[in-house]
């Protein structure tokens, strides 16, 4: 039994560039017009047992039935393998595309379940109860860092300056809404010892005076006002408020167009609280235009820490190097560990839970930080 050589070196190079082009089809986009790719391919590997067998037993015979159709000799096995081969792997394809499509919907409606909530937007998002603190510190510059603070705002203590994430008419959310306006309006007024109820609105009165006449401030206007009573239960030395959304009759709130520029203005007013007798160094912010706004929270996360790295990392050093961002949900902090653990600027200075540290150090851990353009 002797093989003809020229017919079995076709066969054999038949099937390697038939796997070939097999191979490069299965990892291109299926969607990328590759199917004329995926049809020569199974001609190419339908010819190598053909040409094989047919090099060895050039007096063989195979019948086979397509379509209603029967064929018999080499014609016959060759349309065989090529139709049901192509056949076959189209069906895979389908099946593939499909998949990734449900993959893709999957993870859309996890996203959206995180930004309603564990309630599947039946109601607000449940807020995370346990206070939690997350530094990262700047490569080369450990005395100037971004924090993660989890919990209620009410309960953080020893932070100079409270940003609160206000709309461009500056009116301050009722008391008993949920929203760090409403924290910060009921804890820095005087209130009754007995009953709680608000006497004197201290934060929003002064808000409105140092508005005058305007009705309503530039989206990202950034306005300080007293502590008042957050002087004495949290240590706060002074608020920032930051029109961070701008509110449409009839449509609600949407979150500014420029959240760089209000995260900036923030900071730097935050850079002239005084109080007690010294300036101010620390700063805490929520996550601008998430709650009424609407905002995706990425996103706006992603830009305010970019925003609050150009601060940290400026020259001449800025007074306030020790900036909070406050994540009042799971799906908040879940975007800022994301956010924060991609930046190469950023060392992480703590060990998450089962005591694995937070994240290898970079290769540049050692550089000074690199000034942003302001943008």
């Amino acid at each position: 039994m002797n093989a003809e050589p020229v017919v079995l070196a076709m066969a054999v190079f038949s099937l390697v560039v038939g796997l070939g082009a097999h191979v490069w089809q299965w990892r291109v986009d299926d969607e990328s017009g590759s199917e004329r790719v995926h049809l020569i391919a199974w001609l190419l590997l339908a010819l190598f047992p053909v040409l094989l067998i047919f090099s060895f037993f050039p007096q063989s015979d195979f019948s086979a039935g397509v379509k209603g159709a029967t064929m018999t000799g080499a014609a016959g096995m060759f349309v065989f393998i090529w139709w049901y081969g192509s056949r076959s792997s189209r069906e895979a394809a389908v099946v593939d595309r499909l998949r990734r499509l449900l993959a893709a919907r999957t993870r859309e409606a996890d996203r959206l379940r995180a930004r309603l909530g564990a309630g599947g937007g039946q109601g607000p998002p449940a807020p995370i109860e346990e206070t939690r603190v997350l530094p990262y510190r700047l490569a080369g510059a450990p005395d100037r860092r971004i924090v993660v603070v989890t919990g209620d705002l009410s309960e953080v203590k020893g932070v100079d300056v409270w940003v609160n994430s206000e709309n461009t008419d500056m009116q301050m959310s009722r008391f008993h809404e949920r929203s760090v306006s409403a924290v910060i309006r009921y804890g820095g007024a005087r209130c009754d010892p007995v009953t709680g109820r608000v006497t004197e609105d201290l934060v929003a009165d002064e808000l409105r005076s140092r508005l005058g006449a305007h009705p309503s401030v530039e989206p990202g206007t950034a306005i300080v006002t007293g502590p008042h009573a957050l002087a004495e239960r949290n240590g706060v030395l002074g608020i920032v408020h930051a029109a961070a959304v701008h509110g449409t009759a009839g449509a609600g709130y949407r979150q500014v167009d420029n959240l760089a520029r209000c995260v900036r203005n923030a900071l730097a007013r935050a850079e002239e609280v005084t109080g007690d007798g010294r300036a101010a160094t620390s700063a805490i912010l929520p996550i601008f235009g998430t709650g009424a706004g609407g905002a995706e929270i990425e996103p706006t996360v992603r830009t305010m820490v970019h925003a609050v790295l150009g601060h940290l990392s400026g020259e001449p050093a800025p007074r306030v190097r020790d900036v909070r961002l406050l994540a009042y949900t799971e799906a908040e902090l879940a975007a800022c560990e994301k956010v924060l653990d991609a930046c190469e600027e950023l060392v992480p200075a703590f060990v998450r839970p089962g005591g694995k540290p937070a994240r290898r150090t970079r290769t540049g851990a050692g550089k000074p930080p690199k000034k942003r353009a302001e943008s």
